[in-house]
């Protein structure tokens, strides 16, 4: 009898082990859950039918993926690169920001991702002035990423060349945002 009793409390005891042990494993899996790499998949189709419907269409072949390592620069907020022998656009996390911005980083890569290249200024220039004159046509509602696309348009016309500028319009010139 002793014998039983003794055995009695390790067995409670590697019980209350097990127990706490599975919660453990529950609660770090939740946390994966929650804290890993969102799905912004759904998000895209939407911002490219948009830009479909305004004339601007990509290539069927091209690929779209979120990457929140892709940095923004301006309004710059895609990359393009070739993975596996594949056009591939990489949307950086701020794309995301909301359903303007994505419209805008989209039609902000459009005019350069038929030929990946090193962009210049006057490039980028007239990639923001895409966002600026046509970024309601495709889905840019948000009065906040359009005043952005018009701060990034007036930074980039003045750090283009005299010779650029002559073929953008100046940025007074655009006329007021419409809200």
């Amino acid at each position: 009898m002793v014998v039983a009793a003794e055995s009695a409390p390790r067995a409670s005891a590697s019980t209350a082990s097990a127990l706490r042990a599975a919660i453990l494993l529950g609660v770090a899996l939740a946390a994966c859950a929650n804290f890993g790499r969102p799905d912004r998949d759904g998000e895209i189709p939407p911002a490219l039918a948009d830009l479909s419907r305004a004339g601007f269409s990509f290539d069927a072949d091209l690929r779209f993926v979120y990457e929140p390592m892709t940095v923004c620069d301006g309004l710059t907020c895609a990359d393009l690169v070739v993975i596996d022998d594949r056009r591939t656009i990489r949307l950086a996390k701020a794309a995301f920001a909301n359903p303007s911005r994505l419209r805008a980083t989209l039609l902000e890569i459009w005019p350069r991702y038929a030929k990946p290249r090193r962009s210049d200024v006057p490039a980028l220039a007239r990639a923001a002035l895409l966002v600026v004159t046509d970024g309601a046509r495709a889905g840019v509602v948000d009065p906040e990423v359009a005043s952005s696309a018009r701060f990034y348009y007036r930074q980039l016309w003045n750090q283009s060349p005299p010779s650029a500028r002559a073929s953008l319009p100046a940025p007074d010139t655009l006329g007021a945002p419409a809200r």
